[in-house]
């Protein structure tokens, strides 16, 4: 499923903006810790990915960031922020979507449990070689990066 899509851009909204954007597809958190972000290794994909998934019959985007977050990683962070939008194609039927995009600080992890989905959980610096990674993913945090570097997002540590 997320293979099939590719990175289009990141949109830096309000939260309140959502309702404009449609379709709207699922959420994915960003969790820093010690200056790294949280990727998960899928089961199903075989590569390391964001945390985040679909959303469920009224579930509102941050609650599905939230469920996702701690079903794939073991890690509970109700106080996620929203970042913004990552706009993206998929490849077969250039069919764009977007996807809410939360993100939090932890000073550690919680201990993980191999799940359904997930069989390792790891904290990445960008340039590690950690083996097969999502491009979408990957592009997604360069991004911000980037735009934390040029001073044009904040990430609040708090």
């Amino acid at each position: 499923m997320r293979s099939g899509s590719e990175f289009v851009d990141f949109l830096i909204i309000d939260e309140s903006e959502l309702v404009s954007f449609q379709p709207l597809a699922g959420s994915f958190v960003i969790l820093r810790c010690r200056v790294k972000f949280l990727v998960c290794f899928s089961i199903k994909n075989k590569k390391w990915e964001l945390p985040g998934g679909r959303r469920k019959l009224g579930e509102s985007p941050k609650e599905c960031a939230i469920r996702e977050l701690f079903e794939e990683t073991g890690q509970f962070v109700p106080e996620l922020e929203f970042a913004g939008l990552l706009k993206k194609r998929k490849k077969r039927t250039g069919k764009i979507k977007y996807s809410p995009i939360f993100f939090a600080s932890a000073k550690d992890l919680m201990p993980f449990n191999v799940n359904k989905e997930t069989s390792e959980i790891r904290l990445w610096n960008l340039t590690e070689n950690i083996g097969a990674v999502n491009k979408t993913d990957f592009r997604l945090l360069t991004c911000l990066e980037k735009l934390l570097l040029d001073g044009k997002w904040t990430w609040n540590e708090g």
